[in-house]
């Protein structure tokens, strides 16, 4: 049996497609319509957004926001038809489409002659990895995403001030006064376990991680969205954080990642 091979599970970050952003997220609720394209030939045998080698004659599609790969039913609202089929690449850009079907999923849902349709599309879960060999490589595990990196704000712009340059102060007596500490800034660091554009799944995984440690959640602006960082922790020191992350990933949290605050 040929199956989508060779990927990786991902989320990815907000991206911009001429002037438009998009922000991928999970979202178990995704209950969808809009009008279906597909695409075939010209991209046949190339990888996908997640790394997989697309096939035309696979049940596959093309999504702007979720995460891949998953598992969507897409039904045509206009012959009733539908199928499930497997989210392993980014498209369409065009602001009226919701979906890009492969060349097969299209002929099923008797569409591919016309070119497009209008459909449904419901989010099922997640779909199983496999090697490039085809070989099951991972568990489906429950349907939770996390974003490829942690989201750190750019460097401030501003221009650093040279340091000021200690010198010595002498009492009345000619005695040197004892050189005042350095103020040095800690660093203190925490986990991040995910990023969210909806605050209603970050506060599901909020609720999810209260067994472990305090939780809290961080709003971030990036792109003009908010997007809703879960972090864990607090430490000084970074063998703290780490032995957090250890238990979360023990835990199945996979993807949390060590942040500087």
């Amino acid at each position: 049996r040929r199956v989508a091979a060779g990927g990786i599970y991902k989320i990815g970050t907000p991206y911009e497609i001429e002037g438009d952003w998009y922000y991928p997220q999970e979202d178990a609720t995704y209950d969808n319509t809009g009008i279906a394209s597909w695409y075939g030939s010209k991209f046949h045998g190339r990888r996908t957004a997640n790394g997989e080698i697309f096939d035309m004659d696979l049940l596959t599609a093309a999504h702007p926001t979720l995460p891949m790969p998953v598992r969507a039913k897409v039904t045509n609202l206009e012959n009733g038809r539908s199928v499930v089929v497997r989210i392993n690449d980014r498209g369409p850009f065009a602001k009226d489409r919701e979906i890009d079907m492969s060349r097969h999923a299209a002929d099923v849902l008797g569409f591919k002659e016309k070119g497009t349709a209008q459909v449904r599309v419901q989010y099922l879960g997640r779909a199983p990895l496999y090697d490039s060999a085809g070989r099951l490589i991972k568990r489906q595990e429950p349907d939770r995403f996390i974003a490829e990196k942690p989201i750190t704000p750019k460097e401030d712009s501003r221009v650093a001030a040279a340091p000021i340059e200690p010198v010595d102060v002498l009492t009345a007596d000619g005695k040197k006064l004892a050189k005042p500490e350095p103020d040095v800034e800690e660093k203190r660091y925490a986990v991040q376990v995910g990023v969210f554009s909806m605050r209603q799944n970050a506060e599901a995984l909020q609720e999810k991680l209260k067994a472990f440690s305090p939780v809290k959640i961080v709003e971030v602006k990036m792109g003009g969205a908010t997007l809703y960082r879960v972090k864990m922790g607090g430490a000084n020191i970074r063998a703290d954080a780490r032995s957090t992350l250890e238990r979360l990933v023990a835990a199945g949290h996979t993807d949390a990642v060590i942040i500087e605050q």
